[in-house]
């Protein structure tokens, strides 16, 4: 039995590798002919196309890696079922589920696989692509974080917001510092008006201020400073946040980016979908397992690649489709994130159940 999971398994990874690879290189055309202009525009070494063409390759083969896992299923499975060689493993008294059985351990392999190219390799050739780019050939710097900033707001801890009207990152220092502090009812209890702030010794340090507070009766009384510690320790550059592509992120860096946004009063729901679609994305290609299996056992016959080409296309674009939904349902608040994340695979996974239900044995 080692030897028929030994030469499916070969069956099926070796066209795997080559479509993976093929629509890599397909997308890696589309951009050259689409960045055409501008390479001769501005007199691009050869050399540097092709690096930051290569760099770009193992995001763009791993964005469209399920559906070349789907064709190569297609593709490998149908043969088999052309050639009869499914027949004749049922006739030794192969029972078909083994082999199915096989393919579902095959698909979480690759989701796995997909998982550790997006946590460990994509996140370092994105950013070399992106540097490549713009330094090497645009002749620009890297985006950074400008030094002056105005308008910011914070959120901090126990219902309380911090709004700063401006600061200067380099000198650790900002001005028009406005800090309100809530109830539980979101009555205003504590309101601090500073002239400016300084960051040293790890924390900051208050110039200027009156502090009001507030009781149940909308009764208030103030109290001036020149100068106090404020329990703030965040510093000044991380009250600004870069906005940065995802898949620059492993899962710890894309966690840390999502708080900072929060902490500065951002809306991060589309970033939190995409912090869950990362394990979501895992059960995906089981997911395309079960949907393809079924359509690949009744394809044994002269048009079966045609067929399963056009069947990937058409599994693809309503997956992604449903995918986009379910990102507009999050991102407006009508469902969780998670289960805007979760929602495409859990429907696909209702509609493979169905179809494996339907394999005779």
């Amino acid at each position: 039995m080692i030897k028929i999971y030994t030469y499916i398994s070969k069956q099926f990874l070796k066209p795997l590798i080559f479509i993976a690879f093929a629509f890599g290189f397909i997308v890696m055309i589309s951009e050259f002919f689409r960045e055409m202009s501008m390479y001769m525009e501005l007199k691009t070494p050869f050399y540097l196309i092709i690096e930051y063409l290569f760099l770009s390759l193992p995001w763009w083969m791993i964005d469209v890696f399920a559906v070349s896992v789907l064709l190569a299923l297609l593709f490998s499975l149908g043969e088999l079922a052309k050639r009869n060689e499914i027949t004749a493993l049922k006739a030794s008294g192969v029972n078909l589920w083994r082999i199915i059985c096989l393919f579902m351990i095959l698909g979480l392999g690759i989701g796995i696989f997909d998982f550790c190219m997006r946590e460990f390799v994509i996140p370092h050739t994105v950013v070399q692509a992106e540097y490549v780019r713009k330094v090497k050939i645009k002749k620009k710097q890297m985006d950074d974080i400008s030094n002056e900033h105005k308008n910011i707001i914070v959120t901090l801890p126990n219902n309380s917001r911090m709004s700063i009207g401006y600061l200067n990152i380099k000198e650790n220092y900002m001005r028009d510092i406005i800090i309100d502090e809530y109830n539980d009812k979101y009555y205003l209890t504590k309101n601090i008006v500073v002239g400016e702030g300084v960051y040293t010794n790890g924390g900051w340090l208050l110039k200027h201020g009156v502090t009001r507070t507030f009781d149940d009766k909308n009764n208030w009384n103030e109290q001036y400073f020149e100068s106090k510690i404020f329990g703030f320790t965040v510093k000044p550059r991380d009250l600004i946040v870069k906005d940065t592509r995802y898949e620059q992120m492993n899962l710890k860096t894309f966690k840390e980016y999502i708080q900072k946004k929060q902490m500065l009063g951002q809306n991060t729901l589309k970033e939190q979908i995409k912090y869950h679609s990362r394990f979501a994305n895992v059960f995906a290609h089981i997911i395309v397992m079960m949907i393809g299996i079924p359509f690949a056992l009744g394809l044994g016959n002269k048009f079966g690649k045609i067929i399963s080409f056009t069947f990937a296309l058409i599994f693809s674009f309503i997956y992604w489709c449903i995918q986009a939904v379910c990102m507009s349902l999050g991102e407006n608040q009508i469902v969780n994130v998670w289960l805007a994340a979760w929602l495409p695979n859990i429907l696909f996974g209702v509609v493979g159940i169905y179809l494996m239900s339907k394999i005779k044995k």
